[in-house]
């Protein structure tokens, strides 16, 4: 019964979401939430916002943060706190007392008190920005003066005649020599000119995660994924044999379900913010979706791990011992494969999906698919 309860939910969300057409907020210890088509918010007196519609606009100054998302995004009053913003088109004219993480198609950036962290296809930081700027886009645009440093990895960086630097400038691309800085924007002595294959190793450390940390990240996941996948082995051991046959057997069929599973759940978060009542489901819906896929790549490490020992003349694991070795393996080889730049996610990620496509098909059986893999 809990799985059909679970689908009709499912099912049931999306069109409470898609319903609302008329915009309805909720007020709530200061908080203004707002959801529908179309959401303009004008009340000065909210602290924190959280928006979700097709077209989001703050037209009123709050006291807090802003969290909006939507197709086209515009904060044109100011914010108190930090912005959060996420759309095709985001549009910031009203000026951020703290910092901003923005991501768009189109980013269009006003005055930023603090730091601020910037992705999308075209990016214009046409305010000030008092602290650093973290921005990877295609284009890039830099119309006026940024205190701190600036870390920007682009394929076409432009600088106008209001533009200044007055901290380091990192700038990684492709040929990085063949970006022209004026010397008025920032000194060549101030200037650290890197490859785009060195991004992916910097990044981190340019946002305040050190790589001791990195390091310390990995093997907790490693120690974790092995702990619960053998705490899976003892609690479920049929089903988890089931789906470590499923993966194996029928990888591709395993990958399709998986995309579709965790498309739907990450889908369905995107829908609920469209109305008040979703937009309030929202984080549930969200949380479910990294559950899944963190379960996944249990499953997938384990998988993986048993297929591995395999091919060295390793037979199937029987006892939990055993169980917990393959997961120890299968962990250690996905965290080495996801140090591997530009490819390393993309396997980790195929990895699992796999996995929550095993899980996916022996918990709930689609019609559309027969049995799942018997077990080894």
């Amino acid at each position: 019964m809990w799985k059909i309860a679970f689908l009709i939910l499912c099912l049931l969300l999306p069109t409470l979401a898609t319903a609302q057409d008329d915009p309805e907020f909720l007020k709530l210890g200061g908080d203004l939430y707002g959801g529908g088509s179309a959401v303009v918010v004008t009340d000065a007196a909210a602290h924190d916002v959280f928006l979700g519609a097709q077209d989001t606009t703050l037209a009123g100054p709050i006291t807090g943060s802003a969290h909006m998302v939507g197709q086209n995004v515009i904060l044109a009053q100011p914010v108190a706190g930090n912005a959060y913003a996420a759309g095709q088109t985001v549009t910031l004219s009203g000026a951020v007392a703290g910092s901003a993480t923005l991501a768009g198609q189109t980013v269009t950036i006003g005055n930023i008190g603090r730091n601020l962290r910037a992705f999308g296809q075209s990016v214009a930081v046409n305010g000030t920005v008092g602290g650093a700027a973290l921005i990877a886009a295609q284009s890039v645009t830099f119309n006026n003066a940024i205190t701190g440093d600036v870390a920007v990895n682009a394929e076409m960086i432009n600088f106008g005649p209001a533009a200044k630097i007055d901290g380091t400038l990192t700038i990684y691309h492709s040929d990085p020599a063949s970006i022209d800085v004026p010397n008025e924007v920032v000194p060549a002595a101030r200037i650290a000119r890197k490859t785009v294959e060195e991004w992916s190793k910097d990044a981190p450390t340019s946002i305040g995660v050190s790589r001791q940390t990195i390091w310390r990240g990995l093997l907790s996941t490693i120690v974790t994924v092995t702990v619960l996948a053998a705490l899976l082995a003892a609690l479920i051991p049929a089903k988890l044999s089931q789906m470590r046959a499923t993966f194996l057997a029928r990888p591709l069929r395993s990958f399709w379900f998986g995309f579709l599973t965790l498309s739907a759940a990450i889908g369905t978060s995107v829908v609920l913010a469209m109305s008040l009542i979703g937009l309030l489901a929202m984080p549930l819906s969200i949380v479910l979706a990294i559950i899944i896929g963190f379960v996944g790549y249990i499953v997938g490490a384990y998988a993986l791990g048993v297929g591995l020992l395999s091919l060295i003349g390793r037979a199937d694991p029987g006892t939990w011992i055993e169980r917990a070795l393959a997961a120890a393996v299968g962990a250690v080889v996905i965290a080495g494969i996801g140090l591997v730049p530009f490819v390393g996610w993309l396997v980790v990620l195929a990895v699992t999906l796999t996995g929550v496509g095993a899980l996916c098909i022996v918990f709930f059986r689609p019609r559309f698919y027969s049995e799942a893999a018997p077990a080894a």
